[in-house]
C-alpha cells in the first residue's frame, strides 16, 4: 500500500503541475461534476474555476486536509467552512499578475488608438487617404482611475505613470499597507469616478464588491468615461453598463469577466459597437497558467505539515 497522501483533480492541470503531483501523491483525477464520489478518499483537493467546495461536499470529506485552487478567486470555495474544518485553502494569487496588466494596458490603448493595418496593395489616393483620418487621443493627456491597488491594480498604475496619465487610486487598504512606488493621488470612490477619464477595476469579489459598479457609480462618473472589467464578473452591473454605453455616459468598455458565465443571447452587452467582450482570457497566457497550476506545490507542503507559501487571505487579490 501505498504512503502517499491522495489528492484529487477535478479540471485540467498544466503537464507540469501533474508530474510534480504524481511524485509525490497518489492522483485521482475526476471532474466538477463526479467530484462528490472521489472526495472521501482524498487527502488534497485541487480544483480551478468550476469545481464548488461547499460545506455539502466537505460534509463527505472526512480525510481532506487542504483545497488548492489554481488560480487568484476563490468564489467557488467556501473558505470558512474549510477553515472550520481544519482544512487549508491555498491558491496562486501572483500567477496571473502579468497577463492581466499585459491586457488592461493594451486595452486602454485599443480604446483610444484605432490603427488602418495594409493587408495588400492600395493605390496612392487611398493610402493618402488612410493617412488623413485620425482618431482617437494621447493616453498622456487622460486620468486613469484604479479601483483596487493589489499585485495588478499597482503594476497597472505603474505604466500609466510612466506613460504620463495622472493616476488615481482607491483601495480598502490605507496607501502606506501597499507597494505603490510612483505617484497616485488616493481618493474615494466617488471622486475617482467624477475625475477619471478611464476607469479599471482589479478588486476581489466580496458582499462589498458584488455589483459595486451600477447605476449610482456610472451616474458619478464623467460624460465619455472609459471602463474596462479585467476582475471578476459579479462586480458589474451589466443592464446598468449596457444602458450607460447606449447613452453614452460611458463612451466604451472593454470587459472580460462577465455574469453569468457563459452569457445568455439576452446580455445586455451583445450588438453594441462601443464595446470590446473577450471570453474570461485576460491571464490565458501559456506561462501563466502553468503559474497557476503549480499551486499544487502548496498542496503538498500543507499534506507533508509545511506552511504554504499562498493560504487564503481575507480579500486576497
Amino acid at each position: 500500500m501505498s504512503s502517499k497522501p491522495t489528492v484529487l483533480v477535478t479540471e485540467t492541470l498544466a503537464p507540469k503541475a501533474m508530474e510534480y503531483l504524481r511524485e509525490h501523491a497518489a492522483v485521482i483525477e475526476a471532474t466538477p461534476e463526479t467530484v462528490s464520489r472521489n472526495i472521501a478518499q482524498a487527502d488534497g483537493l485541487a480544483v480551478r474555476t468550476y469545481t464548488r467546495v461547499t460545506p455539502e461536499l466537505l460534509d463527505h470529506a472526512p480525510q481532506l486536509k487542504v483545497v488548492g485552487r489554481a488560480g487568484v478567486a476563490l468564489e467557488n470555495i467556501d473558505v470558512p467552512a474549510c477553515r472550520a474544518r481544519g482544512v487549508e485553502v491555498v491558491h496562486a494569487p501572483e500567477a496571473n499578475t502579468l497577463a492581466v496588466v499585459d491586457y488592461v494596458t493594451r486595452m486602454m490603448i485599443e480604446m483610444n488608438r484605432r490603427f488602418w493595418p495594409l493587408n495588400g496593395y492600395v493605390d496612392a489616393k487611398e493610402f493618402h487617404a488612410i493617412r488623413k483620418q485620425t482618431f482617437g487621443r494621447f493616453l498622456a493627456d487622460l486620468t486613469l482611475g484604479i479601483v483596487g491597488l493589489g499585485r495588478i491594480g499597482s503594476r497597472v498604475g505603474r505604466i500609466a505613470n510612466a506613460m504620463g496619465m495622472t493616476v488615481l487610486g482607491n483601495d480598502i487598504l490605507p496607501p502606506e499597507q501597499l507597494l505603490v512606488d510612483y505617484p497616485v493621488e488616493w481618493v474615494l470612490k466617488d471622486e475617482l469616478y467624477a475625475r477619471s477619464d478611464i476607469i479599471t477595476i482589479h478588486v476581489p469579489l466580496t458582499a462589498e464588491t458584488t455589483k459595486f459598479i451600477n447605476a449610482d457609480a456610472l451616474g458619478k462618473c464623467r460624460d465619455g468615461v472609459q471602463f474596462i472589467n479585467a476582475a471578476r464578473g459579479p462586480c458589474v452591473d451589466y443592464d446598468a453598463l449596457g444602458a450607460a454605453l447606449r447613452s453614452g455616459k460611458v463612451d466604451f468598455a472593454v470587459v472580460d469577466c462577465h455574469d453569468p458565465e457563459p452569457m445568455p443571447e439576452d446580455y445586455p452587452l451583445f450588438g453594441l459597437d462601443n464595446v470590446i467582450l473577450t471570453p474570461h482570457v485576460a491571464a490565458c497566457v501559456p506561462k501563466a497558467k502553468e503559474n497557476m497550476s503549480m499551486v499544487v506545490t502548496d498542496i503538498i507542503a500543507v499534506l507533508e505539515g509545511k506552511e504554504p507559501k499562498f493560504p487564503a487571505m481575507e480579500g486576497a487579490y
